[in-house]
C-alpha cells in the first residue's frame, strides 16, 4: 500500500494499480472529473506538494492535455497518474468556479516560482507636469521616456513586464540561472537609465522647459510567474513579496535623495562588482521592521564586464535555404562575440520603435570564424523583415545565453535528442565536440538520434551524414510522415525501444534535448520512463522558439 496524503484530510492509504482519481473515489473524497476521468478536461489535476518523483511519467494522453492547457511539471491529472510511493498533494479545482476557469483559460502556464531581479523605476512630481501641459505633449514625452528606458532594458537582457501610469516594471533573470548575471545586469540597467536619462530631458528641457527625475529601486527573490485576468484578457506578469519589495525600494529613493537603491539581497551578489554611497537600516511602507538598503554609484566594468549583456551588431553574410521551409544565416562574428555550443542570442532589427525581438539558437560551432542561426518561416512579421534582408544588412544582438551548455567532465557517451528544428544547438554542440576530438583532445562517445516529419524537413542532413564518417559520432534520423522509397533508416517517433537499439547502456549517458517546450517536456518523460536520473537530462526551454 501506498500513502497519498491529501492537503487538509487525513492520509489515504493508496492501492498502485489505482490511480490518484480513483483513489479519491473510492475513499469518498469529492473530486472533480467532468469528462470521467479521460485526460479530456484537467478538472482533476492535482498539485503535488511533495513527492514527485514517486508519481509515474506521464502517459501520451496525460502529455498531450498538459501541452495544450500549460500544464507545469509538479501540476499532474489525477485520472491518469498512478503512485509509486508517499506522495503530498492538492486538488486544484474545488467547485463550479474553478471549473469555468479551467474550461475557459487557455494559458502559457499554470503557475511556477522563480528567482528574479525585479526593477521597479518611477517618474518623481510627473503629476504637475501633467496638469500644466497639453495631453499632447503628456503622452508625447512619456513615450519619448519610455522607448529610451525600454531600449536600457531590453539591451541588458530584461523584460518590460508592465507600464504603470509614469512607472515601469522590468524583469531579469526569467531564463537564467546564475543569480549574480542576474543582479549585475539588472543594476547595469538602472544605472543606464540615469544615464539615458540625461538624453531624454535635453530635450524635454529645449521643447517642453521641464525636465524628468526619476528613481529606481531593484530587489532580487522569488516571485510566481503566471497570466493573471479575466479569462478573455489575462496577462503574463509576476506576482508576490519580491514585487512589493522592490516598489517600496523604488518609493524610498525620494524620501532618501537617491536615483537608484537596491535591497541587501542583491547588493550580496554584487557587491565586489559596485561602487556604492550611502548604506542605511530603514523601514518601508507596508512592511514589518527595518531592512539594509544600498545606494549604487557605479559599476565596476573591468570586473562585471563579462557578466553583462552586451549589444552586438551583427552584418548578415547570406541567406541558405537548408530544408523546406528552414533557412540558414549567416553573420560575420564581431571579435569579441564569445557563446558556449548550446546557447542562444536575442536578435532584433535597429530602429525598431517595436523593440520586438525572438531567440535564436546558434548553429555554428565554437571554433567557426562565423555566425550562424536557423529559422523557419512561420509567415510572422518578424520572420518576413528577416527573409528581406540583403547581404550588408545588420540586426542586433545580445550576449550569448542559455542554460544548455556541455559539460566540463563528460561521462562516457552523450546522447543528443532532436526533434525538427530543435537539432540546431545540438548540432553546434556535435560539431564544436567533433572539431576538439580532431584536434586530439579526450571526447566521449556521441549518439545523434533526429526526427523529422518529411525527408525535405531534415536540417543539417548531409552535414551530420558527413560528420557520421568520423569514429565516435553515430547519426540516426527517423521519420514519422511519408517516406521516401529509399529510405533505410528508422521509423517513427523517439521512444525508449528506439533509444535502446542504438544505446546499450541508456540509464549512463547524459543527454541533451532543446527547443520548444512541449517537445522537450515529451522527451524528458520519455527518458524518466526508462530510468535515466533527471540529473542526466540536459534541457532548455526556448519560448517562442521557431
Amino acid at each position: 500500500m501506498i500513502e497519498i496524503r491529501y492537503e487538509n484530510n487525513t492520509p489515504i492509504q493508496a492501492n498502485a494499480e489505482d490511480t490518484i482519481l480513483e483513489t479519491s473515489l473510492k475513499n469518498g473524497l469529492e473530486h472533480m472529473h467532468a469528462c470521467g476521468g479521460k485526460a479530456r478536461c484537467s478538472t482533476c489535476r492535482v498539485l503535488v506538494l511533495d513527492g514527485l518523483e514517486n508519481l509515474e511519467p506521464r502517459n501520451e494522453q496525460e502529455r498531450s492535455l498538459s501541452r495544450r492547457r500549460g500544464l507545469e511539471s509538479n501540476v499532474r491529472l489525477a485520472c491518469q497518474t498512478h503512485p509509486r510511493g508517499p506522495v503530498h498533494i492538492r486538488r486544484l479545482v474545488l467547485d463550479d468556479a474553478d471549473y469555468v476557469a479551467v474550461r475557459e483559460r487557455a494559458v502559457r502556464t499554470t503557475g511556477r516560482e522563480e528567482n528574479v531581479a525585479i526593477l521597479f523605476s518611477d517618474i518623481r512630481n510627473f503629476t504637475s507636469f501633467s496638469e500644466k501641459n497639453l495631453p499632447y505633449d503628456v503622452i508625447h514625452l512619456l513615450n519619448r521616456y519610455f522607448e529610451a528606458m525600454g531600449e536600457v532594458v531590453l539591451s541588458n537582457g530584461g523584460i518590460i513586464d508592465k507600464y504603470i501610469g509614469d512607472g515601469l516594471m522590468a524583469t531579469f533573470g526569467l531564463k537564467e540561472a546564475d543569480p549574480v548575471s542576474i543582479c549585475i545586469r539588472a543594476v547595469n540597467a538602472g544605472l543606464e537609465m540615469l544615464t539615458k536619462l540625461e538624453e531624454v530631458n535635453s530635450y524635454a528641457r529645449k521643447h517642453l522647459d521641464y525636465s524628468l527625475r526619476i528613481g529606481i529601486g531593484i530587489h532580487y527573490g522569488s516571485v510566481v510567474v503566471g497570466e493573471l485576468g479575466h479569462h478573455s484578457n489575462a496577462s503574463f506578469t509576476l506576482i508576490g513579496d519580491s514585487v512589493n519589495m522592490a516598489a517600496r525600494l523604488e518609493s524610498k529613493t525620494k524620501k532618501a535623495g537617491a536615483s537608484l537603491l537596491v535591497s541587501d539581497a542583491v547588493y550580496e551578489h554584487i557587491k565586489p562588482h559596485v561602487s556604492k554611497g550611502r548604506t542605511f537600516r530603514a523601514p518601508l511602507k507596508g512592511k514589518t521592521g527595518e531592512f539594509l538598503i544600498y545606494e549604487i554609484k557605479s559599476l565596476n566594468r573591468d570586473t562585471a564586464c563579462n557578466l553583462i549583456d552586451q549589444l552586438f551588431i551583427l552584418t548578415l553574410d547570406s541567406i541558405e535555404v537548408k530544408a523546406r521551409g528552414s533557412f540558414l544565416f549567416r553573420f560575420d562574428r564581431p571579435s569579441n562575440f564569445k557563446f558556449h555550443a548550446g546557447q542562444s542570442i536575442e536578435i532584433r532589427f535597429p530602429r525598431d520603435s517595436r523593440t520586438e525581438s525572438r531567440t535564436f539558437s546558434v548553429a555554428s560551432a565554437e571554433q567557426d570564424p562565423h555566425l550562424d542561426i536557423v529559422t523557419r518561416d512561420t509567415g510572422s512579421d518578424f520572420k518576413k523583415r528577416m527573409l528581406e534582408m540583403k547581404p550588408g544588412d545588420q540586426v542586433i544582438a545580445s550576449a550569448a545565453g542559455g542554460l544548455l551548455q556541455l559539460p566540463e567532465n563528460p561521462t562516457e557517451s552523450i546522447v543528443f535528442l532532436a526533434a525538427g528544428i530543435g537539432i540546431t544547438p545540438l548540432y553546434s554542440m556535435i560539431r564544436t565536440l567533433s572539431t576538439k576530438k580532431a584536434q586530439g583532445e579526450n571526447v566521449p562517445g556521441l549518439l545523434l538520434i533526429a526526427s523529422n516529419r518529411n525527408y525535405d524537413s531534415f536540417l543539417f542532413h548531409s552535414e551530420l551524414l558527413h560528420l557520421s564518417q568520423t569514429p565516435g559520432f553515430f547519426y540516426v534520423p527517423t521519420l514519422t510522415g511519408d517516406l521516401p522509397g529509399d529510405w533505410h533508416e528508422e521509423i517513427g517517433r523517439i521512444d525508449p525501444e528506439m533509444i535502446r537499439r542504438h544505446q546499450v547502456d541508456p540509464e549512463k549517458s547524459d543527454y541533451y534535448l532543446a527547443g520548444p517546450p512541449t517537445a522537450v517536456r515529451d522527451l524528458s518523460d520519455t527518458l524518466r520512463s526508462m530510468g535515466v536520473l533527471p540529473e542526466r537530462i540536459h534541457t532548455e526551454e526556448f519560448y517562442g522558439y521557431q
